[in-house]
């Protein structure tokens, strides 16, 4: 058993996205910069804004050389906070593309994303 060396803040780290996160041709890993450690958790930061959960030293990887700038980095970002999947889906090959409501109201009005869509319904909808 190796011992995971502690991570610092400003360091460049990949974390894994998750393959129902992914688009076709995304890629596996995601860019971050570590911008706080408390109570063993890691708050990290990437380039459209922050990451709302908090990761566990196994969860990531560190880069070998620091390729994301802390300060232009946070600047970037600026105080919104994202998830793993919002800022997968800002990558290159973008999010998986299909749109998905949560409407209580049987979709007849134009706060339903597929309505507001002109897309019927389908078996995603209504989780």
């Amino acid at each position: 058993n190796t011992k995971l060396t502690e991570l610092h803040v400003g360091t460049t780290v990949r974390v894994p996205i998750p393959d129902v996160d992914r688009a076709r041709g995304s890629p596996l890993n995601l860019l971050a910069v570590i911008v706080a450690y408390e109570a063993d958790m890691y708050k990290l930061c990437t380039e459209y804004g922050m990451l709302k959960n908090r990761f566990t030293r196994a969860q990531l990887v560190p880069c070998p050389e620091n390729i994301l700038n802390y300060e232009k980095t946070i600047a970037t970002a600026g105080v919104k906070e994202i998830t793993v999947r919002e800022a997968a889906g800002y990558g290159i090959a973008g999010s998986q593309g299909y749109t998905r409501c949560i409407c209580k109201t049987k979709c007849k009005t134009n706060r339903c994303a597929c309505k507001k869509n002109n897309v019927l319904c389908n078996s995603k909808c209504h989780g």
